[in-house]
């Protein structure tokens, strides 16, 4: 009878979050093989083109901490419900634009609903489904992150050359028109999720923590779209956001991150492995449909299909990871995923031959897949349950960070060179790197979760006492 109840309250509980995933995760792969038409319709170089990526991430950076907060103070399913709307809106902005000023601030909005849904579906997850069914659920969500990155590269260029063959002044348009169904449908689903639990508290905001984030966004992006000379100027200004936004978060009223979760050893390296491993991760998940149009001289369309081959093994690692979890640990699992990423950027970096590339699309896709859930399943042990909502929001926060960092960099190299390709294949060069680096990292997080007591006994669930690996 347990068994047959359990059943029923996922079919509730994974539809609306795993649509939700797929939505979000649809925007980030349905974009990659429109850059080109984006910056042809809009006279704009593809190294422009790192604002509407910035904002973007941006947006999502400052909403994922506020959602998870919002989360735990105000319910779950009412934070979840609020950003799959914000994501429609935003969407339908970014489907009339008809500049880059008005596309980048379409996809702001865009961006506030989009980095909502991630922490607010894995906390859903880990409060209300079993700790032995958690590994498969978050595999499911992500699972349908997987199928839209497999969809998205195929449909994001196909709806981009249809677009040309109707003659439409903004083709790409059609790739932003698609997210509004989903979200109603999403909206649909998301109605039946479980009744929030928690009783609605006060959560107060800090403006000063968003303005300074931001700030560390812009001065990040001005440091890789200008000159070698302002660059250290402009990158020096985001480490004194940095710097000013960890001062003012000891002593904020209200603040935007919860300092008690950056003094445990345990969050703080999976935080710093998700913002390093994000600049890799979306150096390949954005450009490499512009790298394989720039190298091998196709349409978007052939791109989109080109990068089946890092979609596919994604989706692979990442139905695969939820279960090798449960057998090989976290930790273990981090490393070896990133160690697979690692090796496909080597290829994409040194061999830029047709089938070489496919090769190291195909090892970036595994090795992203198989890393996809363990940082989650880290942060479920080393946090109690009144705080997950927060620890994740902020798990997406770091890697949002990572996120920006990328297009920053990206845009930097292009505009020091004329090589579109052999420029992003320096930039891959780096970002292996980056990527090499962070495995060591995962093997220094801590075997076992701090013991502390709970705060709410009876909506908190029994967590391992250690995490394997």
């Amino acid at each position: 009878m347990d068994r047959e109840r359990d059943v029923v309250k996922l079919t509730r509980i994974l539809p609306p979050l795993a649509l939700g995933m797929f939505m979000r995760a649809l925007q980030l792969t349905i974009i990659a093989p429109s850059l080109w038409a984006i910056a042809h319709s809009l006279r704009a170089g593809i190294a422009d083109l790192g604002w509407v990526i910035v904002a973007y991430a941006t947006g999502s950076l400052i909403a994922q901490p506020l959602a998870g907060r919002l989360s735990d103070a105000k319910g779950r399913k009412r934070i979840f419900l609020i950003a799959i709307a914000l994501f429609a809106l935003g969407s339908l902005a970014c489907a009339l634009s008809t500049s880059l000023a008005m596309l980048v601030a379409g996809r702001a909005v865009q961006s506030l609903g989009a980095g909502a849904v991630a922490p607010t579906a894995t906390a859903i997850i880990g409060d209300s489904v079993p700790e032995d069914k958690q590994g498969g659920a978050l595999g499911l969500i992500y699972g349908s992150f997987a199928l839209a990155a497999v969809i998205g590269s195929v449909v994001g260029g196909a709806l981009v050359d249809t677009g040309v063959r109707l003659h439409m002044e903004f083709p790409w348009q059609l790739i932003f028109w698609i997210n509004v169904p989903l979200a109603l449908g999403t909206l649909a689903l998301g109605l039946g999720l479980p009744a929030d639990r928690t009783a609605p508290t006060r959560v107060g905001f800090d403006p000063l923590g968003i303005v300074l984030i931001a700030a560390f966004a812009a001065c990040v992006m001005e440091a890789g779209a200008l000159t070698s000379a302002a660059a250290p100027i402009w990158l020096a200004a985001a480490a004194g956001c940095i710097v000013a936004l960890g001062a003012w978060e000891r002593r904020a009223p209200q603040p935007l991150i919860d300092p008690e979760l950056l003094r445990r050893p345990g969050p703080v390296l999976v935080y710093t492995i998700a913002f390093a491993s994000a600049i890799p991760i979306f150096s390949v998940t954005i450009y490499s449909a512009a790298y394989y149009i720039a190298q091998f001289r196709v349409n978007a369309a052939q791109a989109g299909i080109a990068l089946l081959f890092l979609a596919v093994p994604l989706g692979i690692g990442q139905g695969a990871g939820g279960r090798l979890l449960n057998r090989f640990g976290a930790k273990a699992m981090l490393a070896g995923g990133i160690g697979v990423l690692a090796g496909g950027l080597a290829c994409l970096a040194l061999l830029p031959n047709v089938w070489e590339v496919r090769a190291g699309l195909a090892l970036c896709g595994l090795g992203m897949g198989l890393a996809t859930a363990p940082p989650n399943v880290l942060i479920y042990r080393y946090v109690d349950s009144p705080k997950r909502g927060a620890a994740t929001g902020l798990l997406t926060m770091f890697a949002s960070s990572g996120a920006i960092t990328a297009p920053a960099l990206v845009t930097a190299i292009l505009n020091r060179g004329s090589d579109a390709a052999v420029q992003l294949r320096a930039e891959y060069l780096i970002a292996l790197v980056v990527a090499l680096a962070c495995t060591p990292l995962s093997m220094l997080l801590p075997a076992a979760a701090p013991a502390e007591p709970r705060e709410n006994g009876a909506a908190a669930l029994s967590r391992p006492s250690a995490v394997s690996g």
